[in-house]
């Protein structure tokens, strides 16, 4: 088969059989290559964010890396809300309304800006209150807050994604995160203090901001963003729902680290937030498969119910084996790695991961429900989902952190995360539980659920 001149030198590295069906797709070329870039930021993140976070954890030792953590994952709620559940909407719209991308972005970068300032001066006030406005700790939530002023940046990010242009903001959040992580290491071997720590998280986001606004210097927008009310209203009548999931998703991804720092204390918390990145590097598999696989499940679906849920069914039985040998590797390899990474001072941190990996089990179902949802537009049932989730990690923390202690935190996340991604569906979408549990569907039937 003759290959176009125009095909990407990738793709003349793939074997003949998937480079023939490729070739001349231009725009699946684009989307491929645009979706390649977006894995190499999370594949950077995770790797370097592991690494590094851990020679932090190690040099600050468990109380002053949990005093760090509690004030990360506070912010967290705020940074939810602020980013008000608009990328898939505005990307939308800046596809489908090319006449109007000024007023879109003007609109996203205000209603961005000001949320922001607004979040930034509440997350300081009730930090004060719940924990005193003086000491240490309210200028840690100060510095680390700023940068939810900082992320109105990300609006250029919006831009760059409705033109498939996302190698300019890999580029430029790489950039940022490699220097912020640069100075990690050099406050390490300055001896630095705690705040410091606090100060570089800020430092991330005004170097983010920066970079982003030079990669839209070379790549711009024609004409001058300004705000519409009109807009305004429109994006957020669409976006509410979206923004729910979104904070539903953060405060049951979050809620453990605030509850042990309030029930526990921060050595407690520095010993859990000390796992959490070892187990969660592992949930680049399931992504990065699913990513991959994506155009052939549509595929399937076109061709028929029967023919999709079956392709479906063998993506979970392979989720179920790939899951089991994390969980088997990690637990073989867990003292090792704690003392390796973290040192004397974590070695309690060994029994937390041994518990805290059997969320690989949900992490995988979960991923792989989503080429369900997406195939069978349920995205309704996410927020059932990520609502539920939050509700029972709120619970199970409350209940099980004064029994088993940072443990039952653990605990708790294998609980919260088993209900929202596989439980849920037992009652709202059965089929699709089935399918999760490894078990073929007898007959096809209506999954108009």
């Amino acid at each position: 088969m003759t290959h176009s001149t125009t095909d990407p030198i990738w793709l003349r590295l793939l074997p003949s059989f998937i480079r023939n069906k490729l070739s001349g797709r231009d725009h699946l070329h684009a989307a491929i290559h645009n979706s390649g870039w977006i894995f190499f930021d999370k594949i950077l993140r995770a790797v370097i964010g592991l690494v590094v976070g851990a020679w932090v954890a190690r040099y600050l030792g468990p109380e002053q890396f949990g005093e760090l953590a509690y004030c990360i994952a506070f912010i967290a709620i705020f940074q939810s809300i602020t980013n008000l559940g608009l990328d898939g909407i505005v990307v939308r719209e800046i596809a489908n309304q090319r006449h109007r991308v000024n007023d879109i972005l003007g609109t996203v970068f205000q209603l961005r800006l000001l949320l922001g300032i607004t979040c930034w001066m509440l997350a300081l006030v009730l930090y004060g209150i719940g924990n005193g406005f003086s000491g240490q700790g309210i200028w840690i939530i100060g510095f680390i807050g700023a940068g939810m002023i900082f992320q109105v940046a990300d609006t250029v990010d919006l831009w760059f994604q409705g033109n498939s242009q996302s190698k300019r903001t890999v580029l430029a959040k790489a950039s940022a995160y490699l220097i912020s992580n640069g100075i990690r290491v050099a406050l390490i071997l300055l001896s630095a203090p705690l705040i410091a720590f606090a100060v570089v998280v800020m430092l991330e986001g005004a170097l983010t901001a920066l970079a982003l606004s030079i990669s839209y210097k070379r790549y711009p927008s024609d004409g001058i963003w300004k705000s519409n009310l009109q807009d305004a209203k429109k994006l957020l009548g669409e976006s509410w729902p979206y923004m729910l999931s979104g904070f539903s998703i953060i405060i049951y991804m979050r809620i453990d680290q605030l509850m042990i720092k309030s029930m526990l204390g921060d050595f407690e918390l520095g010993i859990y937030s000390a796992v959490v990145p070892i187990s969660n590097l592992w949930n680049m598999i399931p992504v990065t498969i699913c990513a991959s696989i994506a155009p052939y499940m549509a595929k399937k679906k076109m061709e028929g119910q029967a023919i999709f849920d079956s392709a479906l069914l063998k993506v979970f039985r392979l989720f179920w084996l790939l899951s089991l040998a994390v969980i088997a590797l990690t637990v073989v390899l867990s003292s090792f790695l704690i003392d390796l990474m973290y040192g004397d001072a974590y070695q309690e941190a060994t029994s937390v991961l041994n518990i805290y990996v059997l969320t690989s089990i949900p992490v995988f179902m979960g991923v792989g429900q989503g080429l369900w949802m997406l195939n069978y537009q349920k995205s309704y049932l996410s927020v059932i989902q990520t609502i539920s989730g939050a509700v029972v990690a709120l619970v199970a923390n409350f209940v099980l952190l004064p029994i088993w202690g940072v443990q039952g935190a653990a605990v708790a996340a294998i609980l919260s995360q088993a209900i929202s991604a596989m439980c849920i569906n037992a009652i709202f979408a059965r089929e699709l539980f089935l399918m999760q549990m490894g078990i073929r569907l007898k007959k096809v039937t209506d999954l108009n659920v």
